[in-house]
């Protein structure tokens, strides 16, 4: 019998399950196994990013409603409510910031779509608490426990030290908000969902207010360390403005304070009013000719009339140089106000009995001291009575200024209203430090360029030598195509002046109210028209002749075109006049008019008033 080879040997075949008992049973039960524990772990990683999205959410939406919060607090002074709203807003940025500083939500952020949602809503929830932590933190501490009446134990001046608190402060905010713009700009809101965009918008609209806000608070910082004496002694030339007899800065100058400042603390050691200077010699001061050929040689050669040019560092210039040629002492800078910012500060200290028995408050302040007192001295030989009794009653708001006994709030509030309205200026004679005030509202310029404001400016200058602008009422109308014609822009102005004074009112003024004799019963006014920064004037004219009203010239100064006027009023008579000019092409921003502060606040019309 044949017994088959190897090569012949043959098996019956099993079943693979046959062959491995169990193997494949158990590999579809841990496939499915591993499946469950990615799908479990999954969707509670889903579950917990979800819980996690709504308490950052909810924490995010609390601080922003904190800031605003904060942000009012701050601006009412209520000091109490601030440090209960600042621990809130700790605890609620912390916790947004913690929620989505983790590394699943790290690892999520790589998800399309879904990442990009959550990338924005860490970098906001880390740079709000940046900001709270490292700036409104610290600057809430101090300004808690900031005290006005607090005193150097040694010179007894100001308690200089919330300063320098202030300045590191503006100096980590910088830093704290130059990175969070940094951070915001990687942000891609096109592909965020509604909520995440309108959060993120908010912020940066928040981030650029606040912004701007520490840009310009950095200097002023800076430069009150030096003025109050800080890095040494300093002395300055207070000049006291009279809205009544007006000039584009204000008014006439015709009081003047010398002030010692000595690391805090202030003393007045000198006073002089415009008959303590020689007249009709100018200074020594280099003045733009198109200055001179506008406003003429009273520019340098009348101290009371240096205001006439709507350049306050031109004016305090020529201050400065009267002082040191007239009265033998130069001074480190030049500080401006007027009646109209003395009574808003008399709204924080309350009324002050003056020397002479009058009580000044902030009802009767700018009436008495650019009309009352001509009532009570009356002739132009009384001129010096009058200045000496405006320059006591300014220095004694000073004197109580000094005191610190004023409430904070109303005060702060005063001084921001003077500073915007053009009522208090400031000039250095250090070139560094006068940069430090470049576009602040307290150097009393016209902007250099149309980009960030189109401003202008509507100046008047009462030349009758009276002190008649107390009855002036003035307005002005400005109308632009600059939204539909951007490239060649037209700027039209009007500006009236209308005397509210009656003949019979008239008849009754004091002689040094009214002009000299020989204008009569008429006062003479020039206006100034500034146009936009290289622009160019395309028509000036004369609509409502008034008693007589002419053209006076087209010219430049400060880089703008020029359009001058002079207006001769009677009692009850109206006049209105037109500047108009041409753009060059450019950006524009929005339209502004500026303008002389004058005692019956001029209404400004801006027809259409933006672009939106």
């Amino acid at each position: 019998m044949n017994r088959p080879g190897p090569q012949h040997a043959t098996a019956t075949p099993r079943h693979a399950s046959e062959r491995r008992p169990g193997r494949g049973s158990t590999t579809k039960r841990t496939v499915w196994i591993v499946v469950s524990i990615v799908l479990i772990a999954g969707l509670g990683c889903a579950a917990w990013l979800a819980t996690r999205v709504l308490i950052v959410k909810n924490d995010l939406e609390a601080a922003q409603t904190l800031v605003d919060q904060l942000q009012a607090q701050a601006t009412s002074f209520d000091l109490d409510a601030l440090a209960g709203t600042s621990d809130q807003l700790q605890t609620r940025s912390a916790g947004a910031v913690a929620g989505a500083d983790d590394p699943i939500w790290r690892a999520a952020e790589y998800i399309p779509v879904l990442g990009e949602n959550l990338s924005a809503v860490r970098i906001v929830a880390g740079s709000i608490d940046d900001i709270v932590q490292q700036v409104a933190v610290p600057a809430i501490d101090t300004l808690s426990t900031f005290d006005l009446g607090a005193r150097d134990p040694v010179t007894g001046g100001f308690d200089l030290t919330p300063l320098d608190k202030a300045k590191t402060i503006l100096a980590s905010a910088t830093t704290v908000f130059g990175d969070a713009k940094q951070k915001m700009s990687t942000i891609d809101t096109a592909n965020t969902i509604g909520p995440v965009k309108a959060a993120v918008e908010k912020f940066d609209g928040l981030l650029t207010t606040a912004d701007t806000a520490i840009t310009q608070m950095t200097p002023l910082v800076d430069v009150a360390g030096n003025v109050l004496g800080q890095n040494g002694p300093r002395s300055y030339l207070l000049a006291f403005q009279n809205n009544a007899e007006s000039t584009a800065l204000g008014g006439s100058a015709a009081a003047y304070s010398l002030m010692s400042i000595d690391n805090g603390s202030i003393a007045m050691v000198g006073q002089a009013n415009s008959g303590n200077f020689v007249e009709g010699v100018p200074v020594d001061v280099p003045v733009d000719q198109s200055a001179l050929d506008l406003y003429g040689s009273y520019l340098v050669d009348h101290i009371n009339t240096s205001t006439s040019r709507p350049d306050f560092p031109t004016a305090a210039s020529i201050m400065r140089a009267f002082w040191l040629r007239d009265q033998g002492s130069s001074v480190d800078g030049v500080i401006s106000i007027d009646p109209l910012a003395l009574a808003r500060i008399l709204e924080a200290t309350g009324p002050i009995t003056l020397s002479s028995g009058d009580v000044l408050s902030s009802d009767n302040a700018v009436s008495l001291l650019v009309n009352g007192v001509y009532m009570r001295y009356p002739r132009n030989e009384d001129a010096p009575l009058a200045d000496a009794f405006f320059q006591a009653a300014a220095s004694e708001i000073i004197n109580k200024i000094t005191t610190g006994d004023f409430d904070i709030k109303t005060m702060t509030r005063a001084i921001t209203e003077g500073i915007n309205h053009g009522s208090i200026m400031m000039w250095s004679a250090s070139p560094d430090e006068q940069a430090l005030l470049d576009g602040t509202p307290l150097q009393g310029t016209l902007p250099k360029t149309n980009d960030e404001k189109t401003v202008i400016g509507v100046y008047y200058r009462d030349t009758s030598a009276s002190k008649i602008d107390y009855y002036l009422q003035t307005s002005t109308r400005t109308t632009t195509d600059v939204c539909t014609a951007p490239a060649n822009p037209t700027f039209s102005t009007s500006v009236t002046l209308h005397s509210n004074l009656t003949v019979d009112e008239a008849d009754a003024l004091p002689q040094y109210v009214m002009s000299r004799d020989w204008l009569g019963e008429k006062f003479r006014t020039e206006i100034f028209v500034y146009g936009p920064i290289g622009a160019s004037v395309s028509d000036a004219r004369v609509d409502v002749q008034g008693l007589e009203t002419i053209v006076t010239g087209r010219t430049d100064d400060l880089g703008r075109p020029v359009a001058s006027f002079a207006a001769y009023l009677a009692p009850g008579e109206t006049t209105t006049v037109t500047a108009t000019f041409i753009g060059a092409p450019g950006a524009y921003g929005p339209l502004e008019v500026r303008g002389t502060p004058m005692i019956n606040t001029t209404e400004n019309v801006i027809e259409p008033p933006s672009c939106g």
